[in-house]
């Protein structure tokens, strides 16, 4: 099966065949073809939209920066703009920052996200086994094959394969096809502006900071430019929709360079906006048929663990015999970023005494133990995805926590105390059940 162009799926017969067929040409999808491509498969990619600037994921841990490399992917070669990151900076509401830097001085990529997709995409182009159907959307998944509109939707072809993948994404049509159905939280939403990167105060870092209505991450991008997102709370969607009273709400816990940076870049621009959803990575597919990255499921982008995740389903999938083995391996390893994710996310908005009091405690452990950052950073990187590692860890900030507020509890309220411990419970409990489910 020829690459195919833009242009050329209407010179497709109404009927052709591939090894594997994806869905979806996101940069889990486009890793997806690329590790079958490169594993001798003949492999046909749908890709139903055509090059956006929406806000997506642009920042790769070592881990999915290490598998783009290890497929073939170079960022430099292909003259695409990106930056390294050394790890994260943390800069809590009133004090000093935290520096996490990642293990053996390892590199994160920050790029673009269309841009990433352009990087992969130009790599994939260079195997004749692969055939790209730009622009066409699939209108029907069975086992063995898929049905999809031409363009101008004025044809229909129908690709038979031995193996249908589903990288379509959040609202995945793949994963409808399976009973999966939907689900989704809601959680917050992402607003997306790109400043000047002189404006962040470390540079070399993911800066995160915190104390604001939410979370704040700020990247390099390119050698120039810096993505800044905001999280914005559910209840709060209006700052949306008014970037100035946005900026109003976070002013207090950022440095002046960067409120003013994006108050130039939203003076010129509008801000880019995504919804921030939760949906546990469990179902990966069944009977020839397998999800990938987010159709799988999803999490806040905190983290950023996404793409490196969803890169792992790819080249997981790739090497497996079947569905089946696939989603038994992914399962095992698949848990653990997400938990971290959302354990996180929790614990830097969360404002009950037992949050504010382990969230302190986290602050304390990360600036006083080398080991605790180690740690930390095997996690949040996607080294380490054993459940045995993140409890250890877990149990440590717990305990690290309650003795805070045991030699705290002379100065405080009675009530402050006794709240500080029923958090503490709810968080054990909830990491329990968490951790226990599949």
């Amino acid at each position: 099966m020829p690459h195919s162009g833009p242009d050329e799926p209407a010179l497709l017969p109404a009927r052709t065949s591939a090894d594997v067929v994806i869905v979806g040409g996101g940069p889990v999808g486009c890793a997806t073809a690329l590790a079958f491509a490169r594993e001798g498969a003949r492999v046909c990619l749908v890709d139903p939209r055509a090059q956006s600037l929406r806000l997506g994921g642009e920042w790769l841990h070592p881990t999915g920066a290490g598998i783009l490399t290890s497929l073939g992917v170079d960022l430099a070669r292909e003259e695409i703009p990106h930056a390294p990151g050394r790890g994260f900076a943390i800069f809590p509401k009133g004090s000093d920052p935290i520096v996490l830097p990642y293990v053996g001085g390892e590199l994160a990529v920050g790029c673009q996200h269309h841009l990433l997709i352009e990087a992969i995409q130009k790599t994939l182009s260079r195997y004749p086994n692969v055939t790209v159907l730009a622009g066409c959307r699939v209108t029907e998944v069975a086992r063995g094959r898929v049905a999809v509109a031409t363009p101008d939707r004025t044809r229909t072809v129908e690709v038979a394969a031995d193996l249908v993948v589903g990288a379509d994404g959040r609202q995945s049509v793949v994963r409808q096809t399976l009973g999966y159905g939907g689900g989704s939280k809601p959680v917050s939403y992402m607003l997306g502006v790109l400043i000047n990167a002189d404006a962040l105060p470390c540079t070399e870092f993911g800066n995160v900071f915190l104390g604001g209505p939410g979370p704040v991450l700020a990247f390099r991008v390119d050698a120039h430019q810096a993505r800044v997102c905001f999280d914005v709370p559910a209840d709060r969607v209006t700052w949306v929709r008014n970037p100035t009273e946005l900026l109003a709400a976070y002013r207090p816990t950022l440095p002046q360079s960067v409120v003013a940076a994006c108050e130039r870049a939203l003076a010129a621009d509008p801000p880019s906006v995504a919804a921030n959803q939760w949906l546990r990575r469990r179902q990966y597919g069944r009977n020839g048929i397998a999800l990938v990255g987010d159709a799988v499921g999803h999490c806040h982008p905190l983290c950023a663990v996404g793409m490196s995740v969803g890169f792992l389903d790819a080249v997981t999938l790739a090497k497996s015999k079947s569905v089946e083995e696939y989603a038994s391996l992914r399962r095992s390893g698949g848990r653990v970023p997400e938990l971290l994710s959302m354990g996180l996310y929790d614990l830097f908005v969360g404002a009950d005494a037992g949050t504010s009091e382990l969230r302190e405690a986290v602050y304390h452990t990360w600036r006083s133990s080398a080991a605790a950052r180690h740690d930390t950073m095997r996690l949040l990187a996607v080294r380490e995805t054993r459940r045995a590692a993140l409890g250890v860890t877990f149990a440590r900030l717990l305990v690290a926590a309650s003795r805070r507020v045991a030699l705290g509890s002379v100065r405080r309220p009675v009530g402050y105390t006794l709240g500080a411990v029923a958090g503490f419970a709810n968080w054990a409990g909830w990491f329990a059940r968490e951790a226990a489910t599949n």
